[in-house]
């Protein structure tokens, strides 16, 4: 049987977002109620069989380094085709490949692909055999039931964790739902300014006042004698709770300087009670992958696929990974 992708019409939308929960890999960045949040014009390529979609990918066109293409959007965890495995059904390869490589084949004019495939067992061979470059990166996930990771958790973790928690019952720390914009755009100037790098305050703005309660949670910590501490942005689908944003200023007190600690406990709460895992957004860096093995993380990891046609930009990723490792 032959087997071809084609664009869906607007109408189709709501059969990809059925799709994206179905699939084993889909997430709530592969749906359109992400990718909307991020531009209004999404293109979806699909793989339909009598009106099921078996195989697809959604699309934002952007530009980065002079280069127009499918790059993957800001604060977008992962990003790429997915391909479904019916219920009680042997998994075909073969049948995801075909799928895969038919979208591929329809996106060949494409100046610019660039992928980050959901954690799991992801098959890289349709790319590989496309001509897409492969990397690999790291995050760090947890599950399992809230009591048995509160009783594994690093011994100090755990004790800053409970001098938190004490504040918070004796009233000292406010732990709030909901987030005012300028209280955002407050606490992302001050980590903007402290860790020197562009939080794109416009796109997280954006993305946190426009998101649903139905798929992201927000904390948002206060001090009595600070003030405003900390923020989190924690976006969700059936499977997985994600740590996308954390937002703080500094303190010089001993205990609330660690209070990054109580935003993520706040969503790894969620996450366990409710049977998701809880994904870190895990780092290669030797400081941040400290933190999320003593908070708990095991590794997974993540492949990612680029292929460009502009010799300027694979050079200038070259040099990005030279520096990345020289770190």
């Amino acid at each position: 049987m032959s087997i071809t992708a084609r664009k869906l019409r607007e109408d189709e939308f709501g059969l990809w977002d059925a799709f994206t929960e179905a699939a084993p890999g889909g997430t709530i960045f592969h749906s359109t109620r992400w990718l909307t949040l991020i531009d209004k014009h999404i293109e979806i390529i699909a793989v339909v069989d009598e009106a099921v979609i078996k195989a697809g990918v959604a699309l934002v066109k952007t530009k980065k380094n002079g280069v127009s293409g499918y790059h993957i959007p800001s604060y977008t965890q992962y990003f790429s085709p997915l391909y479904y495995v019916e219920q009680n059904r042997k998994h075909s390869l073969t049948d995801e490949h075909d799928c895969i490589k038919a979208i591929l084949d329809l996106l060949k004019s494409a100046k610019h692909l660039d992928f980050k495939l959901p954690r799991g067992h992801q098959s890289i061979l349709p790319y590989h055999w496309k001509g897409f470059d492969t990397s690999v990166t790291i995050t760090y996930t947890l599950e399992g039931s809230l009591e048995n990771y509160l009783q594994e958790l690093n011994k100090n973790k755990a004790r800053e964790l409970k001098k938190l928690l004490q504040l918070v019952e004796e009233g000292s720390l406010i732990i709030e739902q909901e987030v005012k914009e300028n209280d955002l755009l407050e606490l992302l100037n001050k980590t903007t300014e402290r860790k020197k790098f562009d939080a794109r305050s416009g796109m997280v703005t954006s993305l946190v006042m426009n998101s649903k309660g139905s798929f992201a949670k927000k904390y948002l910590i206060r001090s009595k004698e600070h003030g405003l501490l900390a923020f989190g942005f924690f976006p969700y689908d059936g499977k997985t709770v994600y740590n996308l944003v954390n937002a703080s200023a500094r303190v010089n007190d001993p205990v609330l300087k660690t209070v990054n600690l109580l935003l993520l406990y706040q969503a790894i709460v969620f996450a366990l009670n409710t049977g998701r895992k809880f994904d870190f957004e895990g780092s290669m860096l030797q400081g941040v992958e400290a933190f999320c093995r003593l908070m708990g993380g095991k590794q997974e990891p993540i492949y990612r696929v680029q292929k460009s046609a502009s010799l300027r930009y694979s050079l200038l990723r070259a040099a990005n990974q030279v520096r990345n490792d020289r770190k």
